[in-house]
């Protein structure tokens, strides 16, 4: 069984906005698993390219909305996959990832792609519901 979880803003529902065929985030086995999420506005969904320090707040200040409307928390992330532009920002990155989550932090793989549209920084997640 799974359900799909709702935008809790306008602006993060990537269907609406950019046609993506996806679901912003779905809860299955006391599991939140979260599709891929780039710099955008919650309110706008207008597209927030910047250095990977202001990508990467924003995406988590996303998460934190997207998460508490599920009733989960970035305190019960599971794993995290990091996606950067170039592996030279890791540390960069990886700043801002501790602000976010100092505490025993989640399994993660950080790794240097393309990302789409030209940003800099995309987090998928996996939250304990």
């Amino acid at each position: 069984m799974r359900d799909i979880i709702a935008a809790p803003f306008p602006g993060l529902d990537l269907r609406r906005q950019y046609g993506h065929h996806q679901s912003l985030a779905i809860r299955a086995g006391g599991l939140i698993f979260c599709s891929g999420m780039v710099a955008i506005h919650p309110e706008t969904g207008e597209r927030e390219h910047g250095t990977v320090t202001t990508e990467a707040h924003r995406i988590f200040e996303n998460l934190k909305l997207l998460l508490d409307s599920a009733g989960s928390s970035l305190d019960r992330l599971v794993q995290v996959h990091a996606m950067i532009y170039d592996r030279i920002e890791y540390d960069v990155l990886n700043r801002v990832y501790c602000q976010y989550v100092p505490n025993a932090p989640p399994a993660r793989t950080v790794m240097s792609v393309q990302i789409e549209a030209g940003f800099k920084v995309m987090l998928d997640v996996i939250a304990a519901a």
